[in-house]
């Protein structure tokens, strides 16, 4: 086996999981993708000489993946007269597998940051709540309060601090990224 084979099979094995993820999702089955796959491994290796070395081999087996895919429906298409899915519909499903996903996130990050707004103490989670939920100023809180406005940001700053241990505490420390976003006030508004 000459080095450059050998590279070609570690850049093919190298690629299987991604090629195999997108095959899933544009086929909608393991066993479908599987066999996509195995064949477009097939072709990619008869094929190896049209490769260009330092380009993105994951892009190109994925290409001649799709296309396999391509032939198979077609063919299933004329033979069976099985519905052909074009890619419209395909880039529909990815969307909407992503806006699902990063609606599981928000909703996440959401509960974890009420859990922890309930672990504040109360004079905290009042003004958290008066400045952020209710959009009061620091200085409508220092008139109903008695304090100085100097004083009432950096209450709000130490919650904001204890906020963003706890979620970090109780997820991963991407999802901190909650109290980095705009404030909790127009969040609260997208989410009702």
């Amino acid at each position: 086996m000459t080095r450059s084979c050998k590279a070609f099979e570690d850049l093919l094995q190298q690629a299987q999981r991604p090629v195999l993820g997108h095959l899933i999702r544009l086929t909608g089955s393991v066993h479908a993708a599987q066999d996509v796959l195995q064949s477009a491994n097939v072709t990619a290796m008869e094929k190896q000489n049209a490769f260009e070395e330092g380009t993105n081999f994951v892009a190109w087996l994925s290409q001649i993946a799709i296309n396999h895919h391509r032939n198979q429906t077609r063919k299933l298409a004329t033979s069976s007269s099985v519905m052909l899915i074009d890619e419209r519909l395909h880039e529909i499903i990815e969307r909407r597998h992503r806006e699902r996903m990063e609606q599981h996130r928000r909703e996440n990050n959401w509960q974890r940051l009420n859990h922890c707004l309930q672990q504040l103490p109360d004079h905290q989670r009042e003004l958290v709540e008066h400045f952020y939920l209710e959009g009061k100023t620091l200085n409508d809180l220092a008139k109903t309060t008695g304090r100085k406005a100097n004083a009432i940001g950096q209450a709000l700053h130490r919650a904001r601090q204890r906020l963003i241990r706890c979620v970090q505490q109780t997820g991963d420390h991407s999802k901190a990224e909650v109290l980095s976003d705009p404030p909790i006030s127009h969040q609260t508004a997208e989410i009702q």
